[in-house]
């Protein structure tokens, strides 16, 4: 009885310095407006033209976004490709896997619109024209989706846009991997509301990976979470705020948006 006291007492302390004290040095994010939340364009501009593809970036960029954000997933051939979901069929009518392609297969399916899947690397002509890229990695389960690292890890080194990157994923396996193996990379911790309970489950993972950023949805702005983070020196941005009203009340680093000249 007396071990399991113990046991509990030093959880508890554990717990408490986690929580009150406890504290790590967060990448420097010189891209955030010091007035006004910073506005990303969520996928682009899907209210407009078909989300995650090249002309909905140029859109995005002509309505005034600050910065970018958009999905990556691995196709067949290890390419990464920017895509959000894990099936075509939503977006093309095609009812494939998006990994079970290679890029140039993909490249053969039209999207809504006629738009094409883009390349990561399609994004880098846009890149000087904002002020900062969030790249989301996607995937189908906590122990799915790491082959993308690697790849990821090689575009990152290669063009050396760190200045103006965040990396950000619901999965926390794939970004305590990515920090382990690439510690310069700025973080944006995606709180997934599927892990119950998940205040702490989320708590824990995020005092685990110690990311610069929290991404969470809307809903949830109001919660000790939020709090938390905020007095460890996290960015908090928020998704998908399409409703100005919203907007207006939110205390929040950044936005992501698929409305943008509503937002704006």
């Amino acid at each position: 009885m007396y071990k399991i006291c113990l046991l509990f007492t030093s959880l508890f302390i554990t717990l408490g310095y986690i929580v009150y004290f406890w504290n790590w040095k967060k990448k420097h994010q010189s891209f955030y407006p010091k007035k006004r939340p910073l506005i990303f364009g969520h996928r682009g501009s899907p209210s407009h033209i078909t989300e995650n593809t090249i002309a909905s970036f140029k859109k995005a960029i002509n309505q005034g976004v600050d910065g970018l954000e958009f999905d990556i997933r691995l196709s067949k051939d290890k390419q990464i490709v920017i895509f959000h979901d894990s099936n075509l069929k939503r977006m093309s009518g095609v009812d494939k896997k998006t990994n079970n392609l290679t890029i140039s297969q993909l490249k053969e399916i039209n999207l809504k619109q006629n738009e094409k899947i883009p390349l990561l690397d399609e994004i880098l002509p846009l890149i000087g024209q904002i002020k900062v890229v969030n790249i989301e990695i996607k995937s189908d389960g906590i122990f799915h989706g790491h082959g993308i690292i690697s790849p990821l890890i090689r575009f990152l080194d290669k063009h050396k846009i760190d200045d103006k990157c965040i990396v950000s994923s619901f999965n926390p396996l794939i970004l305590l991997r990515l920090k382990f193996k690439r510690k310069k990379t700025t973080i944006g911790y995606l709180y997934n509301r599927n892990m119950p309970p998940h205040p702490w489950n989320n708590l824990v993972w995020m005092s685990r990976i110690r990311p610069d950023n929290l991404h969470i949805h809307y809903s949830l702005l109001n919660s000790w979470i939020v709090n938390w983070a905020r007095n460890k020196g996290m960015k908090i941005n928020s998704y998908t705020i399409n409703d100005k009203k919203v907007f207006d009340k939110a205390k929040i680093d950044g936005v992501f948006t698929d409305n943008i000249e509503y937002i704006k």
